[in-house]
């Protein structure tokens, strides 16, 4: 069993379209001239182009094609690589608009919001529309002759994000024969996946090699899975197995190997291990200041102290992990805000004048700003937090630049244009006009149809990480720039760094957008994740009402893991600083019928109901135990509020905190620790246990360590009663301690009003987190 030097990273699973799928060969293969053949199942037909290494696979029989196929490239060494095809889920669903109109057209999560070419025929006394589309819920709106407006047809409805509502399509999910398998034992060499459902066949990958040593059992209730011997010298490998039948697939699992013995504790996990990650952004300039030399505010009286620069530097987040601070809150990845030069002079923005102190506008991309520190104190950030066992991401600005930066000074046919054909300003047309439009008339945006300017900005991000020993990027505004661009960037990132050094760098995208367009991004040669904003939008919701049905979440999270696999990258966020801190609302001084910016403008927004704590934690908590990437916006540890842009950005608050803030704080730690030092919540599987209105129960697996996530968002204390029937320990153990038994299958917990606990099978793990969380006040 071969493989090469570049099969440490994993291929990703590539799903396919109804009809054709184009595959660019790059995003797998390092050197894609070594490739020899191309083959896959008879069902498909393979068409190759060898000039553009690009693969299209059309699909010739869909009846006999499985749920699972795999697509096989030999290379001229000899050595094989295997991406696992999965069969598409999507179904033709239609809508229908039964209203007078001359025109109809559709946008929504489907489409990226532009209705371009979703035009509705009139058809059998209606206006009508056949998507192909994946279960789940969508928000949408329809545009009846130009204007855009909810469903009049439909009732039901998705709050959207700003305070408004969409229309909410639901599309069912088949009720076919399902499929369930989860990790249950190891023997030696050896794994036993357990498999509840009925199932035809399946697919096990070592890395990115087929696996034909299985053994099945018990009629195809269980896999027996061989470790291969070329597993014992890698330090760390994975196994993947699919099973599926002819209506559908199960969920994938991963298993992590360290030097082919599966990882049973956290202490054999590293800084390299992505699943592992919670990460912590760290918004320089209003984190903490640990240099006062540097402090040098813009001085123009019309900038308001909000929007100037308060003296947060690079210094100040070193001494805060000199401090223990991100240890004893369990993180491992502190993602920062951009470090470049950006203007020494105010810019107007909406009218407002406002300094570049969230690093955004960058004026130099290749220098480090003075207020925030230099060189130095950026290499000694690096060493420190490494030495400290936590990773470094940098925010990377590559969509747009300052006016005043060399590369557009000096090139100023490097920009697209500021004014489309009609004459009209292209500025904020997210949709219509996504990778020309501009953010700012002072903010050019570059146009990456010049593989001068891909050039150029690849060069300058592949630097940073060099230079200064960095994990990866955060990525600004991806969806406004080509996937050439993207695809560059990382190919020259394993080029110069990740194939030389064996470094798995982390890369995620900011993008605003459907499922479908994320995933345009997320694949081996692009990004590892985006930031899920869509899920973000339903946890808000769940957690914040009451009167919202916890169906909701459940759909929006299964939506999540279908589209992105259950062990996906995805970043789970608490908040960002482009959003309105959660408290605000969850506390109730802040609304969503009201401007959240002139709110935090106009008067000082605080927690007014205590309640607004427990909420937090509750969405906190749910972030910390769901599959994907925990990311804590700063503050948001303790509960410190804000309104929308610049209000969300205070000043982080580490003395003089009131009693719900430690309490959030000490939480806090609690849960993120927790996360970081159990297996079952970085690898294990995830089902849904009891699902209702005010009652959300989910479980995770990892072989024979489990544990069963429970919220309670009523008003009163509740005794909540489920049944597990794989539930095989007479004693379960509250991480908070609450009173929970077993009898038999029937698991009974008692549980305060708007909270939450995590009850074990094993009671190490809470020993070892409360020793590790001893929360921290400076």
């Amino acid at each position: 069993m071969a493989i090469d030097s570049h099969s440490f990273l994993l291929h990703t699973p590539i799903t396919l379209n109804l009809h054709e799928t184009e595959i660019v060969l790059s995003d797998f293969i390092y050197n894609v001239h070594d490739i020899v053949d191309i083959s896959t199942h008879s069902a498909i037909e393979v068409w190759y182009n060898s000039k553009k290494h690009i693969v299209c696979l059309e699909i010739i029989d869909s009846q006999s094609l499985p749920q699972v196929s795999i697509l096989e490239i030999v290379l001229q060494s000899g050595t094989k690589h295997h991406i696992a095809l999965i069969k598409s889920k999507k179904i033709i669903h239609t809508i229908r608009f039964t209203g007078y109109a001359r025109n109809v057209q559709i946008a929504g999560d489907f489409n990226s919001w532009n209705p371009k070419g979703f035009d509705f025929i009139y058809k059998d006394g209606a206006w009508q529309y056949s998507l192909e589309i994946e279960p789940g819920n969508y928000s949408y709106q329809l545009i009846i002759d130009g204007a855009w407006q909810n469903d009049p047809n439909n009732n039901e409805v998705l709050e959207n994000g700003y305070g408004g509502y969409n229309s909410l399509l639901r599309v069912p999910f088949s009720k076919g024969n399902d499929i369930f398998i989860e990790t249950q034992k190891v023997l030696t060499d050896n794994i036993i996946i357990h498999i509840d459902g009925t199932i035809t066949n399946y697919v096990v990958l070592w890395q990115n090699i087929l696996i034909n040593d299985i053994y099945t059992f018990h009629h195809l209730e269980k896999l027996l899975i061989t470790i291969p011997q070329e597993a014992h010298s890698y330090a760390r490998s994975f196994i993947r197995v699919y099973c599926f039948n002819n209506d559908t697939v199960s969920n994938d699992i991963t298993i992590p190997l360290h030097y082919g013995n599966v990882v049973c504790s956290p202490q054999e996990l590293t800084r390299d291990d992505k699943e592992s990650q919670v990460i912590y952004f760290a918004l320089i300039d209003r984190f903490y200041n640990g240099n006062s030399k540097n402090n040098k505010p813009i001085k123009d009286p019309a900038i308001h102290p909000k929007q100037n620069f308060h003296g947060g530097d690079i210094c100040g987040i070193t001494k805060k992990i000199k401090e223990g601070y991100f240890s004893k809150l369990g993180i491992n990845t502190i993602w920062i805000s951009p470090v470049v030069k950006n203007p020494d002079k105010a810019c107007e923005k909406h009218g407002v004048k406002s300094a570049g102190y969230h690093g955004y506008w960058p004026i130099d991309s290749e220098k480090i700003d003075p207020r925030f520190g230099t060189s130095e104190e950026l290499n000694e950030l690096v060493q420190t937090a490494h030495s400290h066992n936590i990773n470094i991401i940098l925010d990377y600005v590559a969509n747009h630049v300052h006016q005043d930066n060399p590369i557009i000074v000096n090139h100023p046919d490097w920009c697209t244009p500021l004014y489309l054909p009609d004459g009209s300003k292209n500025i904020g047309r997210w949709e219509e006009y996504r990778f020309t439009t501009w953010f700012e008339e002072f903010l050019p945006t570059l146009d990456y149809d010049k593989p001068e300017v891909v050039e150029t900005m690849t060069n300058i991000a592949v630097e940073w990480i060099k230079k200064f020993d960095l994990d990866g990027f955060r990525h600004d505004a991806t969806k406004h720039i080509s996937t050439t661009f993207w695809r560059t960037l990382t190919k020259k990132l394993k080029q110069e760094i990740v194939f030389p050094k064996q470094k798995r760098l982390y890369q995620i995208g900011e993008t605003f957008g459907g499922r479908e367009m994320l995933k345009t991004y997320i694949n081996s040669g692009i990004h590892d994740g985006q930031f899920s904003f869509n899920l973000y939008y339903e946890t808000r919701s769940a957690f914040l009402y009451q009167d919202v049905h916890f169906e909701k979440l459940a759909t929006c999270l299964m939506q999540e893991l279908l589209h992105f696999g259950y062990h996906h990258l995805m970043g789970n966020i608490s908040g960002n600083h482009d959003m309105p801190r959660f408290i605000s609302y969850a506390g109730e001084d802040l609304w969503m019928n009201q401007n959240a910016e002139h709110e935090g403008w106009n008067r000082h927004i605080t927690v007014k109901n205590p309640i607004g704590y427990k909420k937090l934690s509750m969405l906190l908590a749910f972030n910390c135990t769901i599959p994907g990437i925990p990311v804590i916006y700063y503050g948001d540890e303790i509960g410190m509020p804000g309104g929308g842009d610049p209000d969300n950005r205070r000043p982080m608050k580490f003395v003089g905190l009131s009693d719900h803030e430690q309490k959030t704080l000490h939480k806090t730690q609690l849960l993120v620790n927790m996360r970081t030092h159990y297996m079952p919540l970085m690898y294990g599987t995830f089902r849904f246990i009891k699902v209702e209105k005010q009652i959300l129960i989910y479980k995770r697996k990892y072989f024979e360590e489990f544990s069963y996530v429970v919220f309670n968002k009523t008003n009163s204390k509740q005794t909540i009663c489920f049944d597990d029937f794989d539930c095989n320990v007479s004693i379960l153990h509250s991480m908070l301690g609450n009173t929970c038994s077993v009898n038999k299958t029937k698991i009974t917990i008692d549980l305060e009003s708007m909270s939450y606990d995590i009850v074990f099978s094993h009671e190490h793990i809470i020993e070892t987190v409360k020793l590790s969380s001893d929360y921290y006040i400076a």
